[in-house]
């Protein structure tokens, strides 16, 4: 497997139609998220000395660690697809649509018991459909790879959800999810697209906007991002962040890349076809950063990722436990960061760039140097805490 790929199909003015934008460009999308009672912007931490040792002028870190109370960033794509969903329902049946403002604080939005919502995950996802549902009284079903940890099947049944592991990876638990949705009248509420299947992606993609909105605002008018580093999985967050800094930052040259775990890397896979599309990715998919560890690329995430990433890039295990520890052995006066394999992994991309030569081309193209900003997503916390402890461990 290739340590990164630079993208050909890169371009410098997306030609992404009005189809393909219009849930990123809806208005409602933060008053969803206000509505929650658990609802705050979470902080963007400077790492001086960190960012003095690689060489770049100055690291930030976006910390979706402390969203929600539920150590990752994935329920406000949950919250926001199933607050459309419901929309939706009240529409068909000719009801006043609730208000963004008021849908998760008003009481009995919809009846208990109305509806099962279920999907497969790696665990971060799924915790924050079950987490929504239990908030709406509604039924949860999550299918679950074979190797998944207990922890996270424990978070995920904490919040009242069944939990189905299934004898395979995480594609073979979407193609289960699938069928057993089917067969007994639940609501899929995934993150990823099939054909037939994408309009409510698209929805949880641009639930993820919140992230970069709160980190402009946290930013002074005057301070730039030179780059951005996001993971890579299905593509659904990458997906965002490509359209909001192709779109909102066009005129910065901003850089974005994206980093997905050496055998599990569909999005640098698919990249690197004659024609730049989605395939399977050829990886044994058994990588400790297990929110990443997916096959195949979203077909909805796709056009932006293939358009809008400059670069992709591929770590291994190891990197991601080096940046785990990093973040938990601060440099000086910096202070300690919690997170997660798949959390890490941008941290170790920024890493192998800025300290390893087999990644000097990589580096030149993107440009970083001593006056560079760079932002990167902590993307969860040790959602798997026996791994963590044995990971810092001095």
């Amino acid at each position: 497997m290739k340590n990164y790929l630079i993208n050909r199909f890169r371009q410098n003015i997306p030609s992404w139609n009005n189809s393909q934008t219009s849930e990123f460009e809806r208005p409602d999308i933060r008053d969803v998220h206000r509505s929650l009672k658990e609802y705050k912007p979470t902080p963007l931490i400077d790492l001086p000395g960190l960012a003095e040792h690689l060489g770049i002028g100055r690291l930030l870190i976006k910390d979706e660690a402390q969203r929600f109370g539920l150590k990752a960033f994935k329920a406000l794509g949950a919250t926001y697809a199933i607050y459309r969903f419901v929309c939706g329902e009240f529409e068909k049946s000719g009801l006043d649509i609730p208000s963004p403002e008021f849908f998760y604080s008003a009481e009995e939005i919809i009846s208990s018991a109305q509806y099962t919502f279920c999907t497969a995950t790696d665990g971060n996802h799924g915790r924050g459909v079950a987490w929504t549902a239990s908030k709406l009284r509604q039924n949860a079903v999550i299918y679950m790879p074979k190797n998944t940890v207990s922890a996270r099947i424990e978070n995920i049944r904490g919040h009242g959800a069944d939990v189905y592991i299934v004898d395979g990876a995480y594609d073979d638990a979407v193609r289960i999810c699938r069928d057993e949705a089917e067969k007994y009248g639940w609501q899929i509420i995934s993150d990823t697209a099939w054909p037939g299947y994408e309009t409510i992606p698209e929805w949880i993609m641009a639930g993820y906007l919140t992230i970069f909105r709160e980190i402009d605002e946290s930013l002074k008018k005057k301070d730039s991002i030179d780059c951005f580093i996001v993971q890579g999985g299905v593509g659904a967050l990458a997906a965002s962040a490509s359209w909001y800094y192709n779109t909102v930052h066009s005129q910065t040259g901003l850089r974005i890349v994206s980093v997905e775990p050496r055998e599990a890397a569909c999005l640098l896979e698919s990249i690197d076809t004659p024609q730049g599309e989605p395939v399977k990715s050829r990886g044994k998919l058994n990588s400790i950063m297990a929110g990443l560890n997916c096959g195949t690329p979203s077909i909805t995430a796709w056009p932006f990722i293939k358009q809008g990433i400059d670069i992709f890039i591929t770590v291994t295990d190891r990197d991601a436990v080096e940046a785990m520890r990093t973040y938990y052995y601060p440099h000086v006066n910096d202070p300690r960061i919690v997170s997660g394999e798949s959390g890490a992994s941008s941290l170790a991309a920024l890493k192998v760039l800025c300290l390893h030569d087999d990644y000097k081309d990589a580096l030149n193209s993107i440009g970083l140097n001593k006056q560079s900003t760079v932002v990167l997503l902590n993307t969860e916390a040790d959602t798997d805490p026996e791994f963590f402890k044995n990971a810092v461990k001095s």
